[in-house]
């Protein structure tokens, strides 16, 4: 039994079978003749009832005496379903998983039987569902806000449509070819003629649909753009040849409206009205379905063109003429509409009558309420003009009072349209409380998942989930009762990350409640594979991998959501072999590991085979994970070949799952010592502006910095050395500028590293920022060792105001005065004294003091280090420094036994090192 209707929906469909086969024709049963049940397939289908078509499918495929020829072809005609139901349907993210399920069953078919009649068709399905999905990624673009999360939006729909073109492309090769099997001539009465004349229709209108998808694909990039312009020159090239050929049939006539509509696109007015005009002069019946298409683009055309009253009536007269059932549904009807009232609307500028411009008010609101209900390319401009000609006012209670059912719920509808949620709410609850629950039960509960749905959408999370529970406990049988739980889990993940202050374990508690639930009531359906998802994503938080691995695994093999799920049960098992290996179970974790990057990999493999757009935050995220456990087990080689073509492929550098995406590179080249490289990671990173743990990368890219020019010291590779210095001074800089995420430990370490390339300026605005932060921040003040802190950020602050005395004298005054300052309430600290010492030398470089005085501190300082054992290295840099100012006083003989006599004392001089430095400056001493 299908997972879409159950027992009610089947009966629905046996019932309809006296109205769609005709008085007297029996239920078509998979044992009667295929013809019977193909012909009720394609009644259900035409019917717009895709779901009592797939259900009649569910049937056949479960029946025993289903002949094997119609059962061979059953994941063809679901597939071809499907996407008829999507492009039926007002949810662009319902529509995406309709269109996902769609494409397993197209790709299953191709892949159990290549060489099935058919086969091509099939092919052409899958370019159309790439098409669909296309129009319906740039639908949820439209509703985006955020300008980098819409531009990658536009970027994913781009792909499709680029897809679908290459996929119809293909398709046209593949008629091409197997019409040169057909002779030149046929005659009439040849049995081949119809299997010609089939195939050459099929092979103009795969033309027709590549040229259509390369018009689309142009319209993604922005008005006046090279590629916009060189795509819709693609296109019209496409529409011409096959208008050419083809002037009297069918696709050469659709061709030649697509023709004039790049015209149009081009600013060429003039030259598309003329088309339009021309294919319009047509009055073949047949034509019908076409000529109304062409009405509406000269609508459009006359708009540009400025002749509103023109175009006004022509829309006029379009409603009037197209007006049948499937015409007053369609998707051109509401472009008329908004075509209507955008003229009605230019034209209202120049009336002074009043009359005449309520009327025209009134009747742009009307064309334009129709409009806003359904998610089309059209619905933006019109709620533009439905909040100009109707804003938003508060409901009076009076109007409330006396309001009927029915208006209630047409108000609520209108507002909810509009996005007018206060508004909606008020009549939707005025609606409930009027309607009689005995008699209109159905109803209500249509009015109370709307009124749920606009509390949610008004950021009321609690009031929606009341609600939604309700009808998802109380009411499981009913088709909202999934919809509600799925609505009722969102609440709670909303009302958990947004109401922090609230009791959050509460919420996270009620979101289990409900998740079981939604997973045991609803587990044959999508809301029911969600719920699992949110328990595994759950469970996984609070370590409970088994839970977390077994909710993951329980996701249906037909779920659209299955390749999220296969996806999060890798990282699941990563994570339990995380946890493992830190326990000391290095084979448990070894084990589990494995597992994790074997179904990360085949994941992966699955999302790239069915075409998935490069920039699919899915397939991006998927291949971070993949990256991370290829990386960490020493895989580093391996992660990087993985990686390489999916960066490469990203023309929208931003966004979460693209930051995670060049995390998990970046991490890469870093275990893999790739300078260079990790650094573009890091730009881009910091570009992209959406990574959690930029400063912990800072951090792990400053110790490959390290570690590299240690490398290079060692090589005495002076040039390399001084590159790789500026690049890590750049580096260091912009994590000290970085404003998210940082802490007194990332901050110090910064700075520490600035320091310690003599880049004082630098250094000293980060010291600065750390104690201006630190003395505001009175968490950081109430940690134990805090005060020492402070008084260690004050020390390297000094030495970075001392590293600028060479160019500015006036910082050394500075230095001296913070050093003494810290001293009067230091006295027993290292750190200070040493830097007073630095002081003193830099004083004494610029001719501020002298160098017995430096001399004469470092001396104090050695004597009394010199009393603990064993001896610190601090010990041994002390004597060095006083033997530095002795040769600085040309007093080499003093110098060379200051150093000698340490020494001879010390032979190991606190490490090899320190003995180094020793003999460095012995043999300066010569």
């Amino acid at each position: 039994m299908s997972d879409r209707g159950g027992f009610r929906v089947v009966v629905a469909a046996i019932s309809l079978v006296s109205i769609l086969a005709g008085p007297g024709t029996p239920l078509a049963r998979g044992g009667e003749d295929p013809r019977t049940a193909t012909a009720f397939l394609q009644a259900l289908r035409d019917r717009g009832l895709a779901d009592l078509a797939i259900d009649y499918i569910d049937i056949l495929r479960h029946d025993p005496a289903c002949p094997p020829d119609l059962r061979a072809s059953l994941d063809y005609v679901e597939g071809s379903t499907l996407i008829d139901e999507a492009t039926r349907i007002n949810d662009a993210t319902r529509q995406q998983e309709l269109l996902e399920q769609a494409r397993a069953r197209l790709e299953g078919f191709l892949k159990a039987q290549p060489g099935h009649a058919l086969s091509r068709q099939a092919r052409v399905q899958l370019a159309r569902l790439l098409f669909e999905r296309g129009r319906s990624t740039m639908l949820i673009a439209e509703e985006i806000q955020v300008p980098s999360q819409k531009a990658a939006k536009v970027d994913e729909a781009r792909a499709l449509y680029a897809k679908a073109r290459d996929a119809y492309g293909e398709a046209v090769t593949v008629f091409g070819n197997a019409l040169k099997a057909y002779p030149v001539s046929l005659p009439a009465n040849d049995p081949r003629v119809a299997e010609r004349n089939s195939l050459e229709n099929d092979h103009l209108f795969a033309t027709l649909k590549k040229g259509i998808a390369q018009y689309e694909l142009a319209g993604t990039y922005p008005a006046g753009s090279a590629e916009r312009a060189s795509g819709l020159e693609a296109a019209m090239k496409d529409f011409h040849s096959l208008w050419e050929g083809h002037r009297s049939q069918l696709a050469g006539l659709a061709a030649r409206m697509w023709e004039a509509k790049c015209f149009e696109e081009q600013g060429r007015i003039g030259e598309a009205v003329g088309i339009y005009k021309e294919l319009l002069s047509h009055t073949d019946p047949q034509l019908r379905d076409l000529q109304s298409n062409i009405s509406y683009f000269h609508i459009v055309a006359l708009g540009k063109r400025k002749e509103y009253a023109l175009a006004a009536d022509e829309a006029v007269r379009w409603l009037e003429k197209y007006n049948r059932r499937e015409e007053t549904r369609s998707a051109t009807r509401l472009g008329v509409l908004l075509e209507l009232a955008k003229d009605l609307d230019a034209q209202l500028g120049a009336n002074e009558d009043k009359a005449e411009k309520q009327a025209a008010a009134k009747r742009i609101v009307e064309a334009v309420s129709q409009v806003v209900r359904f998610a089309t390319p059209y619905k933006n401009e019109a709620l533009a003009l439905l909040r100009k000609y109707k804003p938003s006012s508060a409901v009076k209670p009076e109007d409330l009072a006396r309001i009927s059912v029915d208006d209630a719920i047409a108000q609520a509808e209108e507002a909810m349209a509009a996005r007018d949620w206060e508004r909606a709410i008020a009549f939707y609850r005025a609606a409930i409380r009027k309607a009689d629950a005995r008699r209109d039960l159905d109803r209500i509960n249509q009015a109370r998942y709307n009124l749920s749905f606009c509390y949610y959408m008004n950021k009321q999370f609690y009031e929606s989930d009341v609600l939604a529970e309700h009808l998802a406990r109380r009411y499981p049988r009913n088709p909202l009762g999934p919809q509600a739980a799925e609505l009722a889990m969102q609440d709670l993940v909303e009302a958990y990350n947004v109401h922090r202050e609230i009791d959050r374990g509460s919420d996270l508690a009620r979101l289990v409640g409900v998740a079981r639930y939604a997973a045991e009531t609803f587990s044959d359906r999508e809301q029911g594979d969600d719920a699992r998802l949110n328990l595994g994503q759950i469970e996984l938080g609070q370590g409970k991998f088994d839970e977390a691995i077994a909710d993951f695994s329980a996701v249906r093999e037909r779920s659209p959501k299955k390749l999220e799920a296969r996806t999060r049960l890798g990282g699941a098992l990563w994570a339990k072999s995380r946890a493992l290996d830190r326990a000391g179970e290095a084979k448990k974790a070894a084990a589990e590991a494995t597992a994790a990057i074997d179904i990360l990999a085949k994941t992966l493999q699955a999302r790239q085979e069915s075409q998935a757009p490069a920039s699919d935050p899915g397939t991006l995220n998927n291949a971070a994970d993949l990256a991370v456990a290829l990386t960490e087990t020493g895989k580093v080689k391996e992660a990087l070949a993985m990686l390489a073509p999916i960066v490469k492929a990203q023309a929208t550098r931003s966004g979460p799952a693209f930051s995670r995406l060049m995390e998990a590179n970046l991490l890469a080249q870093i275990a893999d010592n790739q300078v260079e490289p990790a650094i573009q990671s890091m730009k881009a990173i910091e570009q992209a502006g959406n990574s959690a743990g930029l400063t912990q990368l800072y951090l792990k890219l400053g110790m490959l910095f390290e570690k590299t020019m240690d490398q290079l010291r060692a090589r005495q590779d002076r040039a390399g050395l001084e590159r790789m210095q500026r690049a890590y001074r750049a580096l260091l800089g912009t994590l000290a500028e970085s404003r998210s995420g940082q802490s007194y430990q990332s901050l110090d370490w910064a700075g520490r590293g600035l320091l310690s390339l003599n880049a004082g300026e630098e250094a000293e605005k980060v010291y600065r920022r750390i104690l201006s932060e630190s003395v505001a921040n009175p968490d950081f003040l109430s940690q134990a060792g805090s005060s020492d802190r402070l008084m260690l950020a004050r020390v390297k602050l000094a030495a970075a105001l001392r590293l600028q005395g060479t160019k500015e004298p006036k910082k050394l005054d500075e230095a001296a005065s913070l050093v003494e300052e810290i001293l009067s309430k230091n006295t027993k600290y290292l750190e200070p004294l040493v830097e007073k010492g630095n002081l003193l030398e830099a004083q004494a470089a610029a001719g501020q003091s002298d160098w017995n005085q430096a001399f004469r501190h470092w001396q104090d300082l050695a004597q009394k280090l010199g009393r603990s054992r064993p001896r610190p290295t601090s010990y041994f840099e002390a004597w060095y420094h006083a033997a530095d100012c002795l040769r600085n006083q040309k007093d080499y003989t003093k110098a060379r036994q200051t150093l000698n006599g340490v020494m001879r004392l010390n032979p190991g001089v606190g490490g090899p090192e320190m003995k180094k430095k020793y003999e460095d400056l012995l043999a300066r001493l010569k």
